[in-house]
This record gives C-alpha cells, structure tokens and sequence, in this order.
C-alpha cells in the first residue's frame, strides 16, 4: 500500500477511550453466532496491542489491517503471539487461552466474526491508545473482559475490576512508604484481574523517576483469560521480566508462588532445549548440505581411469 497522510488523533481520556473501544468491540462480537466466545474477541484486542505504527511517515497500519481478508488476518494473529511467545517463553501458558483457537484450525466463520471484531476495534482508535504511551494510563483488555462477560453473570463468574482512578489513588498510598526502586522488591496482588493496581504502581514508579522493570511482580487469580490479559498487559505497561502469574484460588493455594516459579523455570528450560536443538538441526543441515558438495565435486573431478 501507499504511504497515506494522517492527521493526529484527538487527545481523548485514555479511560474513556478504552470504554468506547470496548463498547464496539462487545457489540461487534455480541452480533456474531459465536458470542459465548469470549477468549476469541479478547484475543483479538490482546494481539492488536501488542502492535504499533513504528514508522510515522510508512504505510498506515490501520488501513493495511483492515484490507486483509479474515483469513490473512487469523495468519496475523498467529504470527502476533509467535513472536510473544519467542520472545518470552515464560509467558506461553499465561497466554495460551488467548492464541489456542488459532492454532487449533478455527472455521471461517470464526475467522470472518474475529476479523469484524477487528475492525470495530481498529474503527475506534485502538492503535491510537495502545501504540502509543497513553497505554500506560488505561487497562483496555479489563475493560473489554468485564462488557464481554454476561449481563446476568453472578457468583464466581462475576467480577468487577478496579477503576483506574481508584486504583491510581490506591497506588499512590501504598507505594508511598516503600522504595520501589529497590532490586528484589515485590508487588503482589492475590486478585490481580487483568492487573489494573499492577498498571497504577507502575504508573506511580514512574512519576518519581523509577523503572518498573527493577520490580518483580506477583499475581494470582482464578480467571485464565483475566491473567492471560495479565501477561499481555505487563509487556504494554513495560513491568520487565520479573512478572510471575497463576491460575488459582488464593484462599485454597496460599503457597500458589512456588507452583508459579516452577512453572515459568519449566518453561523457560523447555525453551532453551528447543533453540539449541533448533540450532542443532540447522549446523546438521548446513554440514550434510557441505558434504553433498563436497561429495559432488569430489565426483566430477575424479579419474574414472581404470588400472
């Protein structure tokens, strides 16, 4: 595509941007045959942000989003959460109820209401709040979960979180008498939703000059697409590698960290086994491929004499 002229956007509240962002994106879904999906629509705005306009003068990412078919679209969704996933391996499992249905062959149907989904999203601006560092003052993917859950939903499936100004007021409280800055020092949150008190700490951090990235961060809770949302939000909101996450009921698990930490240095080793033996495969290929041309101009140039 061309490269296209763009005006700025218009500086909306980052909080009342999320909530329109969400709002088409739950009526976009709603209005598919596959609204009891909540994890594909959030999978969608989850990708979505995890992308952003680097070059201000190339092509506008919006439009090149929007032209692609719903199937190309679904090839860029994967290729999305690949990248997460190569990139930080410790977050694979947090994240995988968000990127399982593309991985599993989903049906054009699925793939046409995801891509409507996008769309409503990419109408509203979404690239205009989460590329770009009025990121840091919103939790969209909270919004999104809690307009995507039932109406009537109740007992353990209703959930309320926290409202960025409450959780900005109750940051600036708690973070007051500690020094966030101190290496191995931890912000831990037993019902940590899709992070929004993680967003307001951090946001705290660094109205007095300090790096999120130099805290570990600890958060459980029942809800896997809440903490898969999590995960996502801690590369948007740049809290660093030190974010260790779980699926459980705290009242049940209290030791629900250790279980944590097992799991993400599990990972992690996996990982590392897998490059090494993606390495591996490709030094034996290089070294059979050496070995045919060696092999074949040894061949070409031999005495076929016989003595």
């Amino acid at each position: 595509m061309g490269r296209t002229t763009r005006r700025k956007p218009a500086r909306r509240d980052p909080g009342q941007h999320a909530m329109e962002i969400a709002q088409a994106v739950a009526t976009a879904w709603n209005a598919s045959n596959h609204s009891g999906r909540r994890d594909v629509a959030l999978s969608v705005v989850a990708a979505l942000s995890l992308t952003e306009q680097r070059d201000p003068n190339g092509p506008d990412l919006t439009q090149q989003l929007r032209s692609q078919s719903p199937e190309e679209f679904a090839g860029t969704l994967r290729q999305i959460y690949t990248a997460l996933v190569n990139a930080r391996p410790d977050l694979t499992h947090l994240v995988y109820p968000l990127m399982e249905w593309l991985f599993n062959e989903p049906d054009a149907a699925l793939q046409r209401a995801a891509k409507h989904t996008a769309d409503a999203a990419l109408r509203a601006g979404q690239l205009d709040l989460t590329g770009t560092d009025r990121r840091y003052d919103t939790d969209l993917l909270g919004v999104v979960l809690a307009l995507l859950k039932s109406e009537n939903a109740t007992g353990a499936n209703a959930q309320i979180y926290t409202p960025a100004p409450i959780a900005d007021a109750m940051s600036s409280m708690l973070m007051a008498g500690i020094n966030p800055a101190r290496e191995g020092q931890r912000v831990i949150d037993p019902a940590v939703g899709t992070g929004g008190l993680f967003r307001a700490a951090a946001q705290a951090m660094r109205s007095n000059g300090h790096d999120p990235a130099t805290v570990s961060w600890y958060g459980a809770d029942i809800d896997d697409l809440a903490i898969a949302a999590c995960a996502v939000n801690s590369l948007l909101w740049g809290l660093g590698p030190r974010i260790l996450l779980c699926v459980t009921n705290t009242l049940t698990e209290p030791d629900w960290a250790t279980r944590a930490e097992a799991q993400r240095e599990e990972l992690i080793k996996l990982a590392e086994h897998i490059r090494r033996d993606k390495l591996m495969r490709a030094a034996i290929r290089a070294a059979q491929q050496l070995t045919e041309i060696v092999t074949t101009e040894d061949d070409e140039s031999g005495d076929s004499s016989v003595s």
